[in-house]
């Protein structure tokens, strides 16, 4: 980490440390700077306290070695101990535990805080720089490795202790002079700067086209699987059943099933046909008046007939099949790919509007059968309308009593 800053400050030489024993004796300490401060965890807090001091004791041992003077010592010790404390500091594990109560600094000097006095002794130094040169760099160097002191809690600290480091620099300069320059000196390491890829349409842009165009690919598909599968569907509901010989067949119940009579008021309207048969009635919506047009939603005036309808089958148990048909005209559109799917939609929604007002919604079934099976041919506008409807079904079951199909027909 050390040597990384001394790169970023070529005016002062790789090997400074060399020409100021009090820096070389200091190194090991000078380097645990940055090491400590970026460390996010620590294992054992106490143990790297202690393992400083004695380092700080090494470094007392060679100073004195190196013929250094006692203040010089004790004044480097200061500053080395208060970059330490801040360093620590500034850590998750550090801001708690055994440094904030008894950090270097306290032990050595018995001082909480040196980020004044820190300052203090540069100002001091500086009167006369070549005596106390030794010193002046070793402060830079812990200036450079991060130590801020004061300036850190002061508005434009920042800024301020960056002028106090170029003022530092330049005082050295003036005492140090020019280094020589090196034989076979490094090439500085330019930083790559990587230019992040952008694209020239925004990603939510793309997004959007990319699901606009699966869309549409489903849509597309939806249509061509319409067309192959209509002309198979109606040749399915327009096969002949098999008959089937049942010896001895039961008789007929009596015709006493007569929605007619109880659905009079529509069919004069002309809003419904109605047809009974023995075991069964039929009752038609007819399409034109039931639906707008490539619509689903049963219009207003048909939802009281659709009730009505509903409540006279409460009464007789069986099976109720509701039945939508189409003209011939293929629909294209994203919500239905072929006419079967519309008239099931669309017998799905008499069948939910049935299944409210039964007391056995599951007797209803719903079934869509397209074209097939027209009323009259195909030819002309009127024709097309009439075979566009919805049929409901009433199958009477073979144990529905008399009553039940008499009450019926007298419209309770």
């Amino acid at each position: 980490m050390m040597q990384e800053h001394e790169k970023s400050h070529s005016d002062i030489a790789p090997d400074a440390s060399h020409q100021n024993v009090l820096v070389a004796a200091a190194n090991p300490l000078i380097n645990a700077i940055p090491q400590i401060r970026h460390s996010v965890t620590h294992d054992d807090p106490a143990q790297l306290r202690q393992q400083l001091i004695d380092q700080i004791r090494r470094f007392e041992l060679s100073c004195q070695q190196s013929g250094l003077g006692y203040e010089v010592i004790i004044g480097a010790r200061y500053c080395l101990c208060t970059a330490l404390d801040e360093a620590a500091a500034l850590t998750p594990w550090g801001s708690r535990g055994v440094w904030t109560s008894n950090g270097l600094l306290v032990t050595f000097h018995n001082e909480t805080w040196g980020g004044e006095k820190f300052f203090q002794l540069l100002a001091k130094l500086s009167q006369n720089p070549r005596r106390h040169i030794l010193m002046l760099e070793l402060i830079y160097f812990c200036l450079v490795l991060g130590f801020e002191g004061r300036y850190r809690v002061l508005d434009n600290g920042r800024s301020q202790l960056e002028t106090i480091k170029q003022r530092l620099l330049q005082m050295i300069k003036s005492v140090r002079g020019s280094y020589a320059a090196a034989l076979s000196p490094h090439p500085t390491d330019q930083p790559v700067l990587r230019k992040l890829w952008r694209p020239m349409i925004p990603l939510w842009a793309c997004a959007a086209v990319a699901g606009l165009a699966a869309c549409l690919f489903y849509i597309v598909l939806n249509w061509r699987l319409g067309d192959y599968t209509s002309p198979v569907l109606a040749r399915i509901y327009q096969t002949a059943l098999p008959e089937v010989k049942i010896g001895n067949p039961a008789p007929p119940p009596p015709a006493t099933l007569n929605l007619r009579a109880f659905l009079k008021p529509e069919i004069d309207a002309g809003l419904v046909a109605v047809r009974d048969e023995a075991d069964r009635s039929v009752v038609t919506l007819k399409g034109d008046g039931l639906f707008a047009s490539a619509a689903t939603e049963v219009r207003g005036r048909y939802t009281d007939v659709i009730r009505r309808i509903a409540a006279a089958m409460n009464n007789v148990s069986g099976q109720i099949q509701v039945i939508g048909y189409s003209d011939n005209v293929p629909i294209r559109s994203a919500r239905f790919a072929s006419n079967f799917e519309l008239s099931l939609a669309r017998a799905e929604s008499v069948q939910s509007l049935l299944q409210q007002q039964l007391a056995q919604p599951s007797r209803v079934k719903a079934e869509g059968r397209g074209e097939s099976n027209p009323l009259v041919p195909n030819t002309s506008a009127e024709n097309r309308a009439r075979n566009r409807r919805v049929e409901i079904t009433l199958l009477v079951a073979p144990d529905a009593t008399h009553a039940e199909l008499n009450g019926l027909a007298r419209g309770n």
